[in-house]
C-alpha cells in the first residue's frame, strides 16, 4: 500500500467541473476523452452520459472496436458502482462483466446510461446500455466489489 497513491487517487476525484464524470490524467480514460463526457442525469446507482467516440476506439470498418465497448461500460459501472456506495470512497473492482453486441457504434456522440441493480454487502451488479441515436446498440452487465483504498493501493 502507498499512502502517496491513495492521496493521488483522492485529489484526483476532486473538483471534477458540473456536468462532467471526472478529471483528466489516468491514462486509460484519457484514451477515450472520458474526461469530456457529458454526465446529463445522475442520482446514487444511476447515471446517464453522451460520449465521445475517439479514432483511436475504432476499428477498420469505423466501427467501436469490441475490446474498447468494454472499456465504457467498465467505466460506467464503476462510477455508478461507486456512486451507490455510502462512505468514504473506495476502489471498485471488476469481478465479471458480460456484453451483448447488437448494432455497431460509429457516430459520435453517443448515450450510455448505467445503473445499480442488485446490491448484496459490497457488491454490486450492473446493467449498462449503449444507444447509438435511439438503438441499443450494446447490452453490459458487471459484477463489481467495493474495497477501501487502503486494501487495494
Amino acid at each position: 500500500m502507498s499512502e502517496q497513491k491513495i492521496v493521488d487517487l483522492l485529489k484526483w476525484r476532486e473538483n471534477v467541473p458540473e456536468g462532467r464524470l471526472m478529471n483528466p490524467g489516468l491514462a486509460p480514460f484519457d484514451l477515450l476523452g472520458a474526461s469530456e463526457w457529458s454526465v446529463t442525469s445522475s442520482g446514487p446507482g444511476k447515471l446517464d452520459l453522451m460520449c465521445h467516440l475517439p479514432d483511436v476506439a475504432l476499428n477498420p470498418a469505423g466501427q467501436l472496436f469490441g475490446g474498447f465497448t468494454a472499456a465504457y461500460v467498465d467505466i460506467a459501472s464503476l462510477f455508478v458502482a461507486q456512486s451507490d456506495v455510502e462512505g468514504t470512497p473506495g476502489f471498485q473492482s471488476t469481478i465479471n462483466m458480460r456484453l451483448d453486441y447488437f448494432e455497431a457504434i460509429t457516430q459520435t456522440p453517443f448515450r450510455v446510461t448505467s445503473e445499480v441493480i442488485h446490491r448484496r454487502g459490497d457488491t454490486r451488479l450492473v446493467a449498462c446500455n449503449m444507444f447509438q441515436g435511439d438503438v441499443l446498440a450494446v447490452y453490459g452487465l458487471t459484477t463489481l466489489r467495493h474495497q477501501p483504498l487502503s486494501d487495494v493501493l
